[in-house]
């Protein structure tokens, strides 16, 4: 059982381990979505499917089972980047959806099928990126867990680390990460920039500053490219800005002329990986500008254009979706609130519990003192270097948790939550150390969250193969 911390699941070749529950989890998701209601409410998906129905092979075995996939997993946001992914961004209200992520299964698509790439083809080529890319994030996930423990070999850093994979696994985000949406991506992007920054913050305990270096810089560009999956990325943002205060206040306190430079050589350095994250998040707005703004026909111009920041998703997001601050508050929407409510919760109680850990000298940062014992209780399983990391994703993750109540379509946070780490491995350090957990001030038990992750996710499968909310 891989929530049993004190069963071989996790010892005896994890990541065979990992991958085995990961198939038979996506298994009996896709045996739900199969055997929910077909065509649903909205029949968009037929109109999607039906343009390779006149092909001679259409009733090939393998033609059939690409329909099934397509039709029962082509549904909401899916059905955009099915589109997109086909034939590129048309229309203004496309280049809301990950850029990226299109163009990674357009090109994938057109690889496999060659010219009978049509949009049912395209969607199986979804299917198969994000499914991918959701098994790649549990083996990084499950690494970077091993990473920030005091010991990668221990027995209690492989529990959580492998507990804390398999929780991906079944994140609420269901059917979610095996269809043709861009979560799955934007996890193994995230996942893998949050390895590689902390690594460097290893590297620079070790002092050894070059491979330091490089590898903040190549943080940089993985989360730079998770942003062109999903808006959202920017928040990892953060890691960089932290730093970047942090050392512009330290050049202050130093004197030695050596120690300065070394400090202007690291702020340079995350200055660096921080253009790299932003032109993720700006080439697709810059591209769209391009077309809507410059090479189109002045009488023509969109509206957008003449903003100050002329931003086509900000636009996109707030004319087509009504997204802004407060618009989603109203009385029809207040089941979607309650429905989002509890990963609401899992997000800022454990963001909360890690913020007032107090750092160490590790990473050549100035720290808070706290008290030994309350230190040690936060900490738990954690490095000085996992600290380190821990603090910085939990200011992300609680900005996520308020935009999500604030801003955003509230349902959405139980997928988008999908490519934070620091959930992960709060709930299964708890579920290891068998702790209950404090949620709006009730003591609940780690493996009730376990069993509505379970509950939920199984729910969602068949409501979203019948086109039926939350999305």
């Amino acid at each position: 059982m891989p929530f049993n911390s004190s069963s071989n699941w996790q010892h005896d070749r994890p990541g065979t381990s990992l991958t085995i529950f990961f198939v038979v989890w996506k298994l009996l998701l896709l045996l739900i979505a199969c055997t929910s209601p077909y065509p649903g409410y909205d029949t968009s998906t037929t109109l999607l499917t039906q343009s390779g129905a006149q092909r001679p092979d259409s009733e090939h075995v393998t033609d059939i089972i690409s329909r099934l996939l397509a039709n029962k997993l082509t549904r909401w946001d899916a059905i955009y980047f099915a589109n997109i992914s086909h034939r590129g961004a048309i229309f203004e209200q496309e280049w809301a959806f990950g850029w990226g992520y299109a163009k990674i299964v357009g090109i994938l698509s057109r690889m496999l099928f060659a010219a009978h790439a049509g949009l049912v083809e395209t969607a199986v080529a979804g299917v198969l990126v994000s499914n991918f890319a959701h098994l790649l994030s549990v083996l990084v996930l499950y690494q970077t867990t091993k990473l920030i423990g005091p010991k990668p070999s221990s027995h209690e850093t492989q529990s959580v680390a492998f507990v804390s994979a398999s929780l991906h696994i079944i994140s609420p985000a269901g059917l979610f990460l095996s269809a043709p949406n861009a979560e799955s991506s934007f996890s193994f992007l995230n996942f893998v920039g949050f390895h590689l920054y902390a690594s460097s913050l290893q590297a620079h305990q070790d002092h050894r500053l070059g491979r330091r270096d490089v590898l903040i810089i190549v943080s940089g560009l993985a989360l730079g490219l998770a942003t062109t999956f999903r808006s959202n990325g920017l928040l990892s943002g953060l890691l960089f800005g932290f730093d970047i205060v942090k050392s512009i206040f330290m050049v202050g306190e130093e004197v030695q002329s050596k120690t300065i430079l070394s400090r202007l050589r690291r702020i340079t350095i995350l200055v660096i990986s921080g253009v790299l994250m932003a032109v993720g998040s700006a080439f697709p707005q810059y591209l769209a500008y391009r077309e809507y703004c410059v090479d189109g026909r002045p009488e023509h111009q969109a509206s957008w254009c003449t903003h100050r920041v002329p931003s086509i998703y900000a636009w996109v997001q707030s004319h087509y979706w009504n997204v802004g601050l407060f618009r989603y508050w109203t009385l029809s929407n207040a089941p979607l609130f309650v429905l989002a409510t509890p990963m609401l919760l899992i997000l800022t109680a454990s963001a909360l519990s890690f913020l007032p850990l107090s750092e160490q000298p590790s990473s050549g940062i100035n720290r808070t003192k706290i008290s030994p014992v309350n230190e040690s209780r936060a900490r738990g399983w954690l490095s000085p270097v996992g600290v380190d990391v821990a603090r910085r994703l939990a200011v992300p993750q609680i900005l996520l948790a308020l935009l999500a109540l604030t801003t955003y379509h509230v349902q959405i946070v139980t997928r988008i939550s999908s490519g934070y780490p620091l959930w992960y491995w709060w709930l299964a350090s708890k579920i290891v150390a068998r702790d209950s957990i404090k949620l709006a001030g009730c003591e609940v038990r780690a493996r009730v969250i376990v069993l509505w992750m379970v509950m939920y996710a199984c729910l969602q499968a068949g409501l979203f193969a019948a086109f039926l909310p939350p999305a």
